[in-house]
């Protein structure tokens, strides 16, 4: 029976490289915006500044690809002048572009958040002694300006959720509940390379 379900998907992503196939395109960039976070572990954490380090891509076709990026964003806490608090993430998944013009395209980027974590400062001094790890998924979208080599634009809209599952405390690791939900809305530009 999976045999049959998993069929149909390997035939259309065979299919639509066969029909689309054209030279493959790499892109290396960075971004830069605003990070609103939510869920119950982010109570009180005010929105923040979203940084996206290092953003690559490959695309096997015209529409099909790969994404891989590394993000993190910086929030203060509410009435605590002195702490704050930021969370990263690596996010690798497929990615699909659509052709809207001659030079735009949007890029769909559903990824998987590996290696999500959180980090608390006091005074500008990580406090090493209390972080969160876990496990999270991003829907990414990007409508990027200039499709041909070198230079292009994007406007990136980005949803990040997850489940903190690890506490890491004076050098303990412990498990902690799943109630412990993240989510961030991150609307930002790119500057982006496209070889």
């Amino acid at each position: 029976m999976k045999k049959i379900f998993y069929l149909p998907i390997l035939l259309f992503f065979v299919l639509s490289n066969i029909t689309y196939a054209q030279d493959s395109n790499f892109y290396i960039g960075v971004s830069a915006g605003y990070a609103s976070p939510g869920g119950t572990s982010m109570e009180g954490v005010e929105p923040g500044i979203d940084l996206g380090f290092a953003h690559l891509g490959y695309r096997f076709t015209e529409n099909w690809g790969v994404v891989a990026n590394l993000n993190s964003s910086g929030h203060l806490i509410e009435d605590v002048d002195d702490v704050a608090v930021g969370v990263a993430y690596i996010g690798v998944g497929p990615m699909y572009s659509l052709l809207i013009g001659d030079n735009m395209s949007l890029d769909i980027k559903p990824q998987i958040a590996l290696n999500m974590t959180a980090g608390y400062t006091y005074d500008s001094e990580f406090v090493d002694d209390l972080s969160f790890t876990g496990m999270g998924y991003v829907l990414g979208n990007s409508l990027v300006f200039g499709t041909d080599q070198g230079f292009a634009f994007s406007i990136n809209i980005d949803y990040l959720m997850g489940t903190w599952t690890e506490l890491e405390i004076l050098g303990e690791t412990m498990k902690i509940d799943d109630d412990n939900e993240i989510s961030q809305l991150k609307v930002g530009v790119g500057l982006r390379y496209n070889f």
